[in-house]
């Protein structure tokens, strides 16, 4: 997206803050922790004083701290107004200031995902091709989307990601095959493969651009971009 001049934000919302690390964002003592903390989530702040650099031009990171998980408390004994907090602090300058910002979720079903798709207008979730717990998530995060659409009626599910396909495995092309027939129009046609220089990137925390800039998969990363492009036009 950023190889098309678009302005992004990486919002980094998972405590493990995997975003963070391979992205390359410049340390900063402000972080998404820090910004809704107890302490700090009743304050009025500017967006930029928490917004990192990264070694890619047009795109910011937002970057998350391991302490982060210690907001949760916080967040459950606030709910349902720790909805909005996210949304609150970041949405009005996000769509002011970029072009697209891209919240990046853990894989469960709790309050800092809830608070993230109060603060969206839409959400691409990844599905494993090759395993049919995947399938299982995927529907119970639609199930979440629906009861969150009471929160934030502007949410919508965009589509979904078909992820780490082996076309050589008969479980790979048979979930390709349902999820095609069950959620017509609802998926990328790019269909992200299983890759090898993936692992390698994410074991050494590196993007793929910096680790194996050559290799075919970019181009696949580039026209899933494209269709996102297309589709949020």
């Amino acid at each position: 997206m950023i190889e098309v001049q678009k302005k992004v934000l990486l919002i980094d919302n998972d405590p493990q803050c995997n975003s963070t690390s391979i992205i390359g964002a410049t340390s900063k003592q402000n972080t998404l922790y820090s910004l809704l903390s107890q302490e700090t989530i009743s304050d009025q702040c500017n967006l930029s004083d928490f917004i990192s650099t990264t070694p890619f031009e047009k795109l910011w990171c937002l970057p998350n701290s391991l302490d982060s998980s210690g907001n949760s408390l916080f967040f459950t004994q606030n709910f349902p107004d720790s909805l909005f907090y996210l949304r609150n602090k970041i949405r009005n300058q996000a769509i002011e200031k970029f072009d697209y910002t891209i919240i990046d979720c853990p894989p469960t079903l709790d309050t800092p995902l809830g608070m993230a798709l109060c603060a969206s207008d839409a959400i691409i979730i990844p599905v494993e091709v090759g395993s049919m717990h995947s399938i299982d998530g995927l529907n119970h995060v639609l199930e979440l989307v629906s009861a969150m659409q009471q929160f934030n009626p502007e949410l919508t599910f965009l589509k979904l990601v078909m992820n780490k396909a082996d076309r050589r495995t008969a479980i790979s092309k048979a979930m390709i095959t349902e999820i095609q027939e069950n959620y017509p129009e609802k998926y990328f046609e790019t269909i992200l493969p299983i890759c090898t220089a993936v692992q390698q990137a994410e074991y050494l925390r590196k993007t793929l651009f910096s680790h194996a800039p050559t290799i075919n998969m970019i181009s696949t990363y580039k026209s899933l971009a494209k269709e996102l492009i297309e589709v949020t036009k």
